[in-house]
């Protein structure tokens, strides 16, 4: 199980840090510094890939507007917590488009959608994505902490591998997902299309 300070010192470690935090509010120059980054660090790592540990679920209804963006019907905000669209689930599927933090589509709702939401409390997160966190942090703050002594670039190549790793172990977790066709589909092999046989 995840927490603050343990991720904050393996960030601080991979800097080359040998200064380890005590507490979420340690009054450190390094203390300071990954706390004034964690939360921008933590929704832009949840958007980097399709945690499992983060993924809802949730029916949304159109939100009373004067008007709507031409050339769509309704506006359905996304859930406060979501930091990422991953697909709308409705079937038949429907066009819409993201803007800001609302679908735009001519469905009258509710429109199903799956989403990556924010969880701000460690203990909740993947260790998977715990390290991977770990060494986006690393990336963000290991010029100020060590100057140039720090390789920003073999730091990024770091927690571009800790994201591979993540995405095998989900992919093997995770059945494949099928998905109904579409008209285009339907039309062009006559209602038998099969994934990954016709072409």
């Amino acid at each position: 199980m995840s927490d603050y300070v343990t991720i904050a010192n393996m960030a601080a470690s991979l800097i080359g840090e040998d200064d380890q935090i005590r507490t979420p509010d340690d009054d450190t120059h390094i203390g300071r510094t990954i706390r004034a980054v964690w939360d921008l660090c933590r929704r832009a790592a949840i958007r980097d890939h399709s945690w499992n540990c983060f993924m809802a679920r949730d029916g949304l209804t159109a939100e009373a507007l004067p008007t709507v963006p031409y050339p769509w019907s309704y506006s359905f905000p996304l859930p406060a917590d979501s930091v990422r669209l991953i697909e709308v689930l409705n079937t038949p599927r429907i066009p819409y488009q993201l803007e800001g933090r609302s679908i735009l589509c001519d469905s009258i709702g509710p429109v199903y959608v799956r989403y990556l939401r924010d969880l701000p409390e460690p203990a909740l997160w993947d260790d998977l994505f715990a390290v991977a966190f770990a060494r986006r942090i690393a990336v963000q703050v290991g010029k100020r902490i060590a100057g140039s002594s720090y390789d920003q670039v073999a730091g990024w190549r770091l927690y571009q591998s800790a994201l591979s790793d993540a995405k095998r172990t989900d992919a093997r977790e995770n059945p494949q997902v099928e998905h109904d066709m579409t008209a285009w589909e339907t039309a062009r092999f006559g209602g038998s299309y099969i994934p990954g046989v016709n072409a």
